[in-house]
Order: C-alpha cells, then structure tokens, then sequence
C-alpha cells in the first residue's frame, strides 16, 4: 500500500510539473500566456513588474531563467528586435514565434521615440489580445498536443471575458458624440485603444521627453479645443507637464499601468473615466 501512495505521489508530481517554458518580453504577454496554459507551462518574464521597458536592461538571472526556454514569443517591434542577439546568445536552441502575426502595426504618433518606428502596445486594443491569444494558443497546442483541450477550454473561458470587455468599450464609444472621443496621455501607450474603438489620442511628450514650454502652451490649447477632461499618466513618467497642463483645464489627472501584469485594469480605468466624460 506504501507503494501504491508513492507511485500516485510521483505521478501526481509529473502531472502537476510544467511541460513547456516559454519565454515572454512583457507582462501582459505573460497574464495571456498564463491564462492559456496555468501550472502546465513555466513562464519567463524578461522585464520584471514596473520596470520601463524602454531603460530595460537583462539581469544575469533573468538570461540565466531565458536559457531554460523552449519557445519565445516575440511581438516584432523595435525593442524586442534589440534585445533578440543578446537573448540567442544565451539559447541559440529556442524556437522564436511571432504572437503579432495578423495584426497591423501603426507607427507612434508626432512625439515618438526616434529610435521605436513602431508601436509595440499592442495589448491594449482587446482586439489585437484576441488575435494574440489566438496565436498563443495555435503554438501551445502544437508544442504539447496532449495539453489541446486543456489550453483551448483555457482559451474560450478567457475569450469570453475579454469580448465582453471589448463590447463594453465599444458600446460606449457608439454613445459618445465625437468630439468627445479625444483623451489625452503623457506617452503614446493607447494608440490601438484610439484606433479600434473610434477614439483619439493626443500625446504630451515629445521625443521621449517633457515639453518645451512652447508645445506645453500649444498642448493646453489643444486640449481646451477637444474639452479634455482627464489626463491619464503612467508610472515612471514625469508628471510635472500632465499637472500643469490639468491645472490649466482644471482637470483630473488619472494614474494607469498598461505595462502591469493585470493590463486589463489600466483599460478599464480608462473606460470608466472616458463613460464619465460630461
């Protein structure tokens, strides 16, 4: 009888051991990825929570963590496509897969950082996650076939709550009159929001940077023009022009983390705020 509890303890211990690591850039790619695959797969996060990805340098233990991984999954844009060379070098064997594959990119808006022509947010247009998903999930099932169902029951449960939330944006936008769909942030991480939902985005840094006081003045009127109401700002970023420029309007300045694990809450304090537009 020992034996018997031993062997069931040995099974149940490879039951519950991950069958595939896969490695992800940022933390919303890795709230997909777990939402797909749970305790079956071991997930490698490359920028750890509240790090900018823009500063990011890799730590010696997160290479260490990269070697151990099977797949890869990159998103194509500039950041990743600078980082790739130093990631190969420590896995040569990893298998890099696109999760973008059937998304448009657009290039950032006026005030970009010169060296992204890209923008790589692609996670916060619930669209582009849809696709993303489905990308995620065609990989998985062909890398670990006896996990299909368990990634795919995964996925549809997910899949439910994220058209949802996309309907609810959209709902909202079909109620909205159009001159109040414009919202302002300090850097450009909405851009497929603005693009899939029928918003606009205007963007207070320039070149990665703070104003100069002439755009800052070009800026507030602006905003006056398209009645904004919040400004929304992201952890790590000044906040001293998106105050200034609030004070002028006498308008709410709004903190969100799109960058962040839980990237579904940056989106829905985004929805909340623009419902409560007057």
């Amino acid at each position: 009888m020992k034996y018997f509890f031993l062997i069931l303890s040995l099974a149940s211990t490879l039951l519950a051991s991950p069958v595939l690591t896969v490695a992800v850039t940022l933390q919303p790619y890795a709230k997909m990825l777990s939402r797909l695959g749970k305790d079956r797969i071991e997930i490698v996060v490359l920028v750890p929570e509240g790090s900018d990805p823009h500063t990011f340098e890799p730590k010696p233990g997160t290479l260490k963590d990269f070697s151990k991984a099977e797949i890869y999954f990159t998103d194509s844009s500039g950041l990743d496509k600078n980082w790739l060379p130093r990631f190969k070098g420590v896995n040569s064997k990893v298998k890099i897969l696109a999760l973008d594959s059937g998304i448009q990119f657009e290039s950032l808006d006026d005030h970009h950082h010169e060296s992204e022509a890209l923008d790589p947010h692609l996670w916060v247009s619930l669209k582009n996650v849809q696709i993303i998903l489905k990308n995620m999930l065609a990989v998985l099932m062909q890398y670990d076939p006896q996990g299909e169902n368990f990634y795919l029951e995964n996925f549809n449960t997910y899949m439910e709550e994220l058209v949802s939330l996309s309907d609810s944006i959209e709902s909202l936008s079909k109620k909205l009159p159009e001159e109040k769909k414009t919202f302002m942030v300090f850097h450009p991480s909405f851009g497929y929001f603005a693009r899939d939902y029928g918003f606009k985005q205007l963007c207070i840094e320039a070149d990665g940077k703070e104003p100069k006081p002439k755009d800052l003045q070009h800026l507030i009127q602006e905003a006056k023009k398209s009645k904004i109401q919040s400004i929304f700002i992201m952890p790590n970023f000044s906040k001293r022009s998106a105050e200034m420029i609030a004070k002028s309007l006498n308008a709410n300045v709004v903190t969100l983390n799109p960058l962040a694990y839980d990237f579904e809450k940056a989106i829905k304090i985004l929805l909340e705020t623009l419902s409560k537009v007057q």
